[in-house]
């Protein structure tokens, strides 16, 4: 059994963190930090599987949001397992939407996470708009199309990113479908007619287990489905080449 004076040091930690006692494995002990910012049911299932280390997963607020944390797993002497839990979020940021980046992406892409659809969002490339109208404009319209992300992510209990200049990616538990999006994809043509631009979006959906078990797998058959090219020089495209991911066949779903 564990001292009560090192209980009370584990509950007045200034980080949030929990802790597996040897004699219970599978039931996590949240400290006061952990309460006052997570969801009781925000921690991964899988993170006690997890080996000892850091990790990088998003976890649920009381308020609905997915931060990006870091996470800092050890075993004790005793054999009791603990948590320790960094925010990392404003770090993964992107400037301009305010979304989680790449970087964040490829922190979840190294784990294996509940995810039902994984769905790729490409936009046309707006560098001549950027030229003519400049970057006010094509800014605001991201931002415009990011929030509508966001908000649709909060409602499917989904997590939003901005991974490349004109690449989104969705991670959702629950099923989507084309009839779900498109109301999403209205939005953001309109956001993009604002420009004067065409709005040739391509999307494209993946899901597990049909399309893969894996983030890894998922992300390569949305990506195929969404015309991305089989070794783009982007951002999206360095992900794939970093997962290794296997070549997909499948339609494309386009506005």
């Amino acid at each position: 059994m564990t001292h009560p004076l090192e209980d009370d040091l584990f509950h007045l930690l200034p980080v949030p963190a929990l802790r597996w006692p040897a004699h219970a494995p599978t039931h996590a002990c949240p400290n006061h930090a952990y309460t006052r910012a997570f969801h009781p049911a925000g921690l991964p299932a899988p993170v006690t599987t997890w080996a000892d280390g850091t990790h990088h997963t998003r976890l649920l607020t009381p308020s609905g949001d997915r931060r990006v944390c870091r996470l800092h797993l050890s075993t004790l002497p005793n054999t009791d397992r603990l948590l320790l839990i960094e925010d990392v979020h404003t770090y993964h940021l992107d400037p301009v939407t305010q979304l989680p980046t790449r970087d964040a992406l490829l922190g979840d892409a190294a784990q294996t996470h509940g995810v039902t659809t994984l769905a790729a969002l490409r936009l046309p490339t707006l560098r001549d708009h950027r030229q003519h109208l400049g970057d006010a404009p094509v800014d605001r319209a991201l931002r415009h199309i990011a929030r509508d992300l966001e908000q649709a992510a909060q409602r499917w209990s989904a997590s939003a990113y901005h991974v490349g200049p004109h690449e989104f990616v969705l991670l959702s538990p629950h099923p989507l479908t084309p009839a779900g999006l498109a109301p999403l994809l209205r939005r953001a043509a309109q956001h993009l007619s604002a420009l004067g631009r065409q709005p040739d979006i391509c999307t494209g959906l993946a899901d597990a287990p049909y399309d893969g078990r894996t983030l890894a797998d998922l992300l390569a058959a949305a990506q195929d489905r969404a015309g991305t090219p089989s070794q783009p020089r982007g951002p999206l495209g360095l992900l794939r080449r970093l997962l290794r991911p296997a070549p997909t066949r499948h339609a494309s779903l386009a506005l």
